[in-house]
C-alpha cells in the first residue's frame, strides 16, 4: 500500500498525478483543505487546524468522512500525528507532499520524520517542486531524472559510503557530519548506486 500525506507547506498542481495515484490520502491541517478545494478527498484529514478558518473547517467537515482534530497545545506536530497513523497502516511506502514550507523549522522536523519510516522498513520520502529527499541506510538505485543533482549527507555523526555511477565515485568513504562534501553529485550512467556501509545517509535529490 502506498500512502501520500499532504502537509500545509508548498504545494503545486503538478503533485495531482502523483497523490491520486496513492492508495489512502491523508490530508494535515491546511494540506486538508488544499486537497478538498481542489476536488481530491482525503480518506482522513488530521491536525489542530490552527491554519485554517472556522468556515473552512466547516469544509474540511462536510467533505471529508474521517477528521480526526487534535488540540493546540500538544507534544507533536500535526504532521507527526499523520506519521504516526500512516505507519500503524503499514505501507510500502509514503511520500510526504507539501513537507517543505516558509517556516524552516517544520521543515527540518519533516525530514526528521523520515527515520520513523525508515526504522520500519518502510520507503519514505518528503517531496515538493525542486526536491526529493530519503533516508537510505543500505543500498539505493538513483536513476537519470530532471532533479539532475543528488547529494548524499551524513544524518548519523558520519556516515560510510560507496558511490558508482556517479560523475564523482567513491569507496568505502567516511563523510562527517558538520561538512559539505556529499553535495551536488550527478549520475553519468543509466543508473547509479549509493551503498551506505556504516550509519544513515540524507539523499537529496534536487533541480535548480
Amino acid at each position: 500500500m502506498n500512502i501520500a500525506i499532504v502537509a500545509g507547506g508548498k504545494l503545486q498542481k503538478r503533485f495531482f498525478k502523483k497523490i491520486r495515484s496513492a492508495d489512502k490520502i491523508i490530508g494535515v491541517d491546511r494540506g486538508a483543505l488544499w486537497l478538498v478545494a481542489n476536488k481530491i478527498l482525503p480518506d482522513v484529514a488530521f491536525g489542530d487546524f490552527d491554519s485554517v478558518t472556522k468556515k473552512d473547517l466547516k469544509i474540511i467537515k462536510q467533505k471529508v468522512k474521517k477528521v480526526i482534530k487534535y488540540p493546540q497545545k500538544k507534544d507533536a506536530t500535526d504532521l507527526e500525528l499523520a506519521v504516526d497513523y500512516a505507519i500503524s497502516l503499514k505501507p510500502k511506502k509514503v511520500v510526504i507532499f507539501g513537507g517543505i514550507g516558509t517556516r524552516l523549522d517544520h521543515t527540518i522536523a519533516a525530514v526528521h520524520l523520515l527515520e520513523k519510516f525508515l526504522k520500519k522498513g518502510i520507503a519514505g520520502n518528503v517531496i515538493d517542486g525542486k526536491n526529493k529527499m530519503t533516508l537510505v541506510k543500505d543500498s539505493h538505485a538513483v536513476s537519470r531524472s530532471p532533479h539532475h543533482y543528488v547529494s548524499i549527507l551524513p544524518f548519523t555523526p558520519s556516515i560510510v559510503i560507496s558511490l558508482s555511477g556517479f560523475a564523482y565515485p567513491l569507496t568505502r568513504k567516511r563523510l562527517i557530519r558538520g561538512t559539505s562534501r556529499g553535495i551536488s553529485n550527478v549520475v553519468i550512467e543509466k543508473s547509479a548506486i549509493i551503498e551506505v556501509h556504516e550509519g544513515i545517509a540524507l539523499v537529496i535529490k534536487s533541480r535548480d
